[in-house]
């Protein structure tokens, strides 16, 4: 590949991994757009969009590295969510059917411990509005899994009414709540994992590749541009053969090699 002197970079995140996109390559920056499928085209291809009248394919960067790509990634998480809301109405309904049948409760009981507070309390994100929906849950959570102790101890005493009564107060106050949290959480999740289409231009012909995330614009030092091979060893993508050291940090950036995608 070539590099490009003293043209600056776009700095790209992809999967973990920092791409320098060489600015004399890039048309411009924009949200993923609606794209329409095309048939018979690699699965790296997501299909076409339409850029003011212009068709341009728009590839997944992820996939053409052979990597996971963000569609599905955000596609399991939203589906995580949405099984971790269904497990808290079944477990406030077996609940009330426990104490009815007068068999032994067994779902967890403690907060932590549920499938979801098992993945609350070790999931982390730098997204402040994916983490301020987040953060909403802890108190609604831990008083739904706290009644089940009180419930349980209404029916030893054969106070079966005031069981039932608590579960109901529960199933329209705090399970209700958790409820619209879980659904406020899959859109916040989307949102903050939105991706941007960078638009490249290369001898006259025009593509679009989904990254992630877009860092910034700057210089990078030609002088620390070396072969992948020399970091990563011969196990890297066929398209990432340069890496280099930003300026500012000297974090290494890998030399997205554009011409090749375009072949």
């Amino acid at each position: 590949m070539k590099t490009n002197g003293n043209l600056p970079y776009l700095i790209a995140g992809v999967k973990g991994l920092q791409l320098a996109i060489s600015a004399g390559y890039v048309r411009e920056i924009i949200k993923v757009p609606q794209w329409y499928a095309v048939p018979q085209l690699p699965n790296y291809v997501r299909g076409v969009i339409n850029l003011r009248g212009k068709v341009i394919p728009l590839m997944d960067l992820r996939l053409r590295m052979n990597q996971t790509s963000a569609l599905e990634e955000i596609d399991e998480t939203v589906k995580m969510l949405s099984a971790r809301e269904q497990d808290h109405i079944h477990w406030l309904d077996e609940l009330e059917l426990s104490i009815k049948d007068k068999r032994p409760f067994t779902l967890a009981r403690d907060p932590a411990k549920c499938a979801f507070g098992k993945w609350y309390y070790s999931f982390k994100t730098n997204d402040i509005g994916f983490a301020s929906v987040m953060s909403r849950f802890e108190a609604p959570h831990s008083r739904i899994h706290a009644i089940a102790d009180t419930a349980i101890n209404y029916a030893e005493q054969g106070e079966f009414d005031k069981a039932k009564e608590i579960i109901e107060v529960t199933r329209t106050g705090d399970l209700s709540s958790v409820i619209k949290l879980f659904a406020e959480a899959r859109e916040a999740f989307v949102q903050s994992h939105m991706e941007i289409a960078v638009v490249l231009t290369h001898e006259e012909k025009h593509m679009s590749i989904a990254v992630d995330t877009v860092v910034s614009v700057e210089l990078l030092n030609e002088n620390t541009i070396e072969d992948t091979a020399t970091v990563m060893g011969n196990d890297h993508p066929e398209l990432l053969v340069k890496v280099a050291r930003r300026i500012k940090d000297k974090s290494v950036v890998f030399l997205l090699d554009v011409e090749k995608l375009f072949d």
